[in-house]
């Protein structure tokens, strides 16, 4: 049985990209000890889904059918420095969402459906963020705390959260590369 890597995300608006990939040049002093995602990969993951069926990606398909047919679009705003598990041990870094929130029901309800279809539930509670990049080496955890502190409250603009979409996720040397599987367009509100 053939498997592939997928995943379900909002996408972000290329404006936004562009203005996140600025922020992640100002962390130049970093150098390689972060694996920087690359800007047109830069999303929300809602749920990620890993090794998926042929069968299991229309049931995804289905799935999203189902649960977005009444979700209306929602106006976010991307601001705030953070990092997982924290800033004081940094190993994701990550901007914030403010508004995003008001997806947490529909989280729930994708993640629950998806479930119900043989997905790991997800174990720990939606927290929205874009994921910026990965720390490698963990020497630089005081050089990014002086940045935690400078860029904390730093707002990075609005955009209409107004599609969601199922993607394929190709693992390359150069980093992964991702394919559209499915995108529903969500109400205008």
């Amino acid at each position: 049985m053939d498997y592939i890597r997928t995943f379900i995300a909002l996408e972000i608006p290329e404006d936004l990209r562009s203005s996140l990939a600025r922020i992640q040049q100002r962390f130049s002093r970093a150098g390689r000890a972060v694996r920087w995602v690359k800007p047109e990969n830069i999303h929300l993951t809602i749920k990620f889904l890993g090794a998926t069926t042929q069968g299991q990606v229309q049931q995804v398909c289905r799935i999203m059918d189902d649960i977005l047919a009444e979700t209306g679009s929602l106006n976010v705003t991307v601001t705030g420095l953070g990092a997982f598990p924290s800033t004081q041990n940094p190993k994701v870094l990550w901007v914030g969402l403010k508004g995003a929130e008001q997806f947490a029901g529909l989280f729930q309800r994708l993640d629950h459906a998806l479930a119900a279809a043989g997905f790991a539930p997800e174990k720990r509670p939606f927290s929205p963020h874009i994921t910026l990049g990965r720390v490698k080496d963990s020497r630089i955890k005081k050089t990014l705390r002086g940045f935690f502190d400078d860029f904390s409250d730093i707002h990075v603009g609005d955009f209409v959260l107004s599609n969601i979409t199922f993607f394929k996720s190709d693992l390359q040397p150069t980093g992964p590369v991702y394919s559209v599987l499915k995108t529903i367009e969500l109400q205008t509100t």
